[in-house]
């Protein structure tokens, strides 16, 4: 399966700030790890997480530089932009490591260093 089509779709819900279209490309069972938080596992408990951040700036947008897929992993790179509350802007690259149960996120983690984000 390529993945690719199924990240820009998930990415389209983050980009537009939308929690629950997030979580639900998650098996119920799911964990997210973003960064070097600890790992949410869970559809609701990802929707809630993902919905403080979101809550947290001001918008965000994500540019794809590759994304390869090897059975049921994928990798993806780019670079994501971050609108702070004051409307300033943090754009760091990022990169995700991904394994699927069918049609839906059973592991995502994205490495990402947004310690620039609410420190500047």
């Amino acid at each position: 399966m390529e993945h690719r089509g199924f990240f820009d779709e998930m990415f389209a819900h983050v980009d537009a700030l939308d929690a629950r279209g997030f979580a639900a490309c998650f098996t119920e069972g799911g964990v997210f790890r973003f960064g070097n938080n600890e790992p949410v596992a869970g559809r609701g408990r990802i929707e809630d997480f993902i919905r403080g951040f979101f809550g947290a700036i001001g918008g965000i947008s994500h540019q794809f530089e590759n994304c390869w897929t090897l059975g049921d992993r994928a990798f993806a790179n780019g670079f994501v932009t971050y609108v702070r509350k004051d409307g300033s802007k943090l754009t760091v690259p990022w990169a995700t490591i991904s394994r699927f149960e069918g049609d839906k996120l059973a592991e995502y983690s994205a490495y990402v260093d947004a310690s620039k984000l609410f420190n500047p």
